[in-house]
């Protein structure tokens, strides 16, 4: 082509016809301005098919990371759920007067353990990290996403505050010994009988009034306040992931 455009160029010259050789120039200079131009148009198009199709498949790995989240806290529902039913009936051992201790005891260790709900974020942190998130085309998606995971950060701070103000609480104890930390089940294998019989705890679990009763007893009542809070925020993390996940199906399998 450009071998016949200065066939063309050197002929006009030779014909000294030179305002149609200027007027032909200019024609070749916008001709190939225009063909600059397409160029230009074809590759931003190329690329903009190429962005939504990444778009797209971000949609989908933030998908599978809420479909993920959604089973895990599930599992850490109901097992929040079950220590605060471990805990209600630890309290109501204790203010009934036990005669035996271990009644008490048995059921310590589950008043303050529990599956805690980590979140998967490989997909959130790749597409912040890199920055594609900025470059999402659909603005409504992106601001569910960043929505989401803030809220989501904030709810799973004040689970994390709660939890260790009752961690705190038992800790606050200091006298393992005569709380009878040593008499517990799951400690006994540490703990062997001559070593228990050294350490011999006190009988706190009888007199309402003893300073360790009443730590427990508020530990207990605590405990119980925090584990519906926590099911509360967990609940409301997954109603939310599932909103976004149903947003973002639809929109990850689609051709457009």
């Amino acid at each position: 082509m450009i071998k016949f455009f200065r066939i063309i160029r050197k002929k006009l010259l030779m014909e000294n016809k030179t305002s149609k050789y200027f007027k032909y120039a200019i024609g070749e200079i916008v001709l190939v301005v225009l063909g600059i131009l397409i160029a230009l148009q074809i590759n931003n198009w190329n690329e903009n098919k190429k962005s939504k199709k990444q778009e797209k498949t971000y949609y989908c790995k933030i998908s599978e990371d809420l479909q993920v989240d959604i089973i895990n806290i599930d599992s850490s529902i109901v097992s929040v759920g079950e220590r605060l039913k471990i805990t209600e009936q630890l309290l109501k051992n204790l203010l009934k007067i036990q005669e035996d201790k271990a009644v008490i005891l048995k059921d310590f260790v589950a008043t303050f353990r529990s599956y805690q709900f980590v979140p998967t974020t490989a997909a959130i942190t790749d597409i912040t990290s890199s920055g594609k998130l900025e470059k999402f085309s659909n603005q409504n998606i992106k601001n569910r996403i960043l929505n989401h995971y803030t809220k989501q950060e904030s709810a799973l701070k004040i689970i994390g505050i709660n939890y260790n103000k009752h961690i705190d609480k038992i800790f606050s104890l200091e006298s393992f010994a005569d709380v009878g930390f040593q008499e517990i089940p799951q400690y006994q294998d540490i703990f062997d009988k001559e070593l228990q019989g050294l350490l011999e705890s006190t009988d706190w679990h009888k007199n309402p009034n003893e300073s360790i009763f009443i730590i427990i007893k508020d530990a207990m009542i605590l405990n119980m306040i925090i584990a519906q809070r926590e099911i509360e925020l967990l609940n409301q993390i997954k109603n939310d992931a599932v909103t976004l996940n149903d947003l973002l199906v639809p929109n990850c399998h689609s051709n457009d």
